[in-house]
């Protein structure tokens, strides 16, 4: 009986190696031959209020798995390719839609639904149907009330669910998590991959680019030596060391320490420099709120010109030694090449950026377990006395109604009170530390793919602590 039960299962299987090698054949046949169809389509979403389209489609033929072609997608969603006669499936080449704009949303893509299937059986041209997509919703809403009050064990469940599926959803193979509540940490976890081919997980030892949390980080440094007296919050800062770069235009003698930790400077974000190496301010220093880590570089270089040490050695004495930071890099070094996550950019793994210089506006590396020992010495108000803390936490510049800037901190309200923290983005990394000082609790989480924007910044503090809003 055995024996005569598999007979059809053999048969069925070598008909379907038969007609993979015949359509193979088939396909190979076409090519050597010339026999060839021009193919024009064009993409739609169901959603119609969908914005742009993907980049490129995937071409599939159906009997041979290893012919593969894309065709790029223009903007309004046209795409066309030369095909060899033959049967093919059609599909977006990613299953998310984002092109790195905030103004637009994060799109999952359900690839199983979002393909259609041609053949094509005669020379010429010809116009295929249009390729519908279609849309997976988010897998985990937001609870009414935020999760971190009164943090508890069977919390922990509602949260991890949380999070990883809406890591799958947005596509984040990794990510590190510390909430803090009355000085303590309550809750410290790892999910996911650092790489989602090799599969290793994440671990405590594992570093993630903190991006602009850095300048938090090295404000706290600053503040430090004003308190001794090394340097002046208000006295210009071309006093100290001019900065040939921007010295074309004479207000930027008015820039100081405050102007920078506060983004007053009126330096671009990052300034393209002329033929001469110079560039100009867009505003008058003081005047406005502008965002600078060029800011921050000007400032880096008059701390090591005053101390007249590297920027290595000062953040070691300054900072590392005095909180105990073992987990703090801010350049590329054997161990971080070792314990680095990758990034994930448009699907793709990318190794850790190499820092071969200390950037105080973006490359500190680290985790969440390390940073809280940062977070709770703010809490806690270790090395700086009260009235330094209070000078970085009072508004320097208004953005708008709900946010502000400290010194080197961002500020903010919402729904449950004030906070301060910073967030950080770059290419493949998107992280955020927040506290609310009266609530006595905040939260620090890192993510490798930029995707995560939305998870990190948008959506993470309603399910920690405002709920949905």
């Amino acid at each position: 009986m055995e024996k005569s039960s598999s007979i059809p299962f053999i048969r069925t299987k070598w008909f379907f190696v038969f007609g993979l090698l015949l359509g193979c054949t088939g396909i190979l046949q076409a090519q050597a031959k010339g026999d060839s169809v021009s193919i024009t389509g064009k993409l739609t979403w169901r959603d119609s209020t969908i914005n742009k389209f993907p980049s490129k489609v995937k071409i599939i033929s159906r009997y041979d798995p290893f012919f593969v072609l894309s065709a790029k997608v223009d903007s309004l969603g046209r795409y066309s390719s030369t095909l060899p006669i033959g049967s093919y499936t059609i599909t977006p080449a990613t299953k998310y839609h984002w092109q790195r704009d905030w103004n637009q949303k994060f799109v999952r893509i359900n690839t199983e639904k979002s393909r259609i299937r041609i053949t094509t059986d005669s020379i010429g041209e010809i116009q295929i149907p249009d390729l519908v997509m279609d849309t997976l919703g988010i897998l985990q809403r937001i609870p009414e009330k935020g999760l971190l009050p009164g943090f508890d064990m069977e919390k922990t469940k509602v949260l991890d669910r949380f999070i990883t599926r809406n890591m799958d959803y947005y596509r984040v193979p990794g990510a590190s998590l510390a909430l803090l509540s009355n000085g303590k940490v309550v809750y410290l976890k790892n999910y996911g991959v650092k790489n989602p081919i090799t599969k290793e997980p994440v671990e405590e030892t594992t570093l993630f680019e903190a991006g602009s949390i850095t300048k938090p980080v090295f404000a706290f440094v600053v503040m430090q030596l004003v308190e001794k007296g090394l340097i002046d919050l208000d006295r210009p800062l071309y006093k100290y060391m001019p900065y040939k770069d921007v010295a074309n235009d004479k207000r930027y003698k008015l820039i100081t320490a405050r102007h920078v930790l506060s983004h007053q400077t009126g330096f671009p974000n990052w300034a393209e420099r002329d033929e001469n190496g110079q560039f100009d301010l867009l505003f008058t220093p003081g005047t406005q709120y502008g965002y600078s880590g060029e800011g921050f570089e000007y400032l880096k270089k008059v701390v090591a010109h005053i101390l007249k040490k590297d920027i290595d050695t000062i953040m070691a004495e300054e900072l590392l030694g005095p909180l105990a930071l073992k987990n703090f890099h801010f350049k590329t070094t054997e161990y971080v090449n070792e314990h680095a996550i990758d990034g994930y950019y448009r699907g793709v793994p990318t190794k850790m950026r190499f820092i071969k210089e200390p950037m105080m506006a973006y490359s500190l590396m680290t985790n969440a377990m390390e940073f809280s020992t940062f977070a709770l010495a703010i809490r806690n108000q270790l090395q700086l006395s009260e009235r330094t803390y209070q000078e970085m936490f009072k508004s320097q510049v208004t953005i708008n109604e709900s946010t502000s800037r400290g010194l080197g901190f961002e500020l903010g309200r919402d729904t449950m009170g004030d906070f301060f923290g910073h967030s950080g983005v770059t290419r493949d990394f998107v992280s955020i530390y927040r506290y609310y000082p009266v609530l006595d609790m905040g939260f620090i989480f890192f993510t490798n793919n930029i995707t995560g924007g939305w998870l990190t910044i948008d959506m993470l503090k309603q399910v920690l602590v405002t709920g949905k809003q």
